[in-house]
């Protein structure tokens, strides 16, 4: 949609999809943009672009990874000039909103102000709490396929949280949280592994042995098939051993 944007334009409403921008322009009449990857991505090369506008309106999408990218490109573009529609069944994508036959001018004028970063009122965390209220399984994270007992304590990986296991030596902590992360790597989530006290050579070996699920050590033969579909997964290991200096 950037071609039909004027240099006279100061206020745009920046969409997910370009059928959103289409529906956006036919209700409404505003500069409109869809973002070229999707309403999860955006390219600091278009940036630049973004530069003449005063007011951005963000309408990315329905769904709760959609709002977190609105919040958090409106960081990028300076909150001050950033507003944000917040998904719910009043408030679906524009296309939706348009083939339901509301009015997507009343819903950009209700977009909720990105700014104070500092300062919040329950009034912008009311449709939030709601949303995690009604995705609870979303926001729990990603659940374990070996371990339904820590599924309910953990309510599964979540991202921003840190889990510290504990524990004297010998009794298992190792062999168990490489168990625990080769789950959540089988189920696609990035792994990096820091171990300073065990070589990266002798973890990966504990690592491979749990996903084959079997002792390769007297079946060499099949070394080369559990390695390669070993090798896809998105596995990473830290060079660092022993004691290292801070920086």
């Amino acid at each position: 949609g950037l071609p039909l944007i004027s240099r006279r334009d100061t206020e745009l409403v920046l969409t997910g999809w370009e059928l959103d921008a289409l529906a956006l322009h036919q209700a409404t009449g505003v500069a409109s943009l869809a973002l070229p990857r999707g309403s999860t991505f955006l390219p600091p090369a278009l940036l630049p672009y973004l530069e003449q506008f005063k007011r951005i309106t963000l309408w990315l999408g329905e769904d709760l990874r959609s709002w977190e990218a609105a919040k958090l490109f409106a960081r990028k573009l300076s909150l001050k000039r950033c507003s944000l529609v917040r998904p719910g069944n009043l408030q679906p994508r524009p296309l939706e909103a348009l083939n339901q036959g509301l009015n997507l001018t009343k819903i950009l004028r209700a977009a909720l102000p990105a700014s104070h970063k500092s300062i919040v009122s329950f009034r912008q965390l009311r449709e939030e709490v709601f949303g995690e209220l009604v995705n609870s399984e979303q926001v729990a994270g990603i659940k374990w396929a070996r371990f339904p007992e820590l599924n309910k304590l953990l309510k599964g990986h979540r991202r921003g949280e840190l889990t510290v296991f504990t524990g004297p030596t010998g009794s298992g902590k190792t062999t168990f949280i490489s168990e625990y992360a080769l789950d959540l790597c089988m189920q696609g989530v990035c792994t990096l592994w820091g171990s300073f006290e065990i070589s990266n050579i002798r973890l990966a070996k504990i690592m491979l042995t749990q996903f084959a699920t079997q002792r390769l050590d007297d079946k060499l033969e099949l070394y080369d098939e559990w390695a390669d579909r070993f090798e896809d997964l998105p596995l990473y290991f830290m060079t660092f051993h022993g004691q290292q200096n801070i920086k």
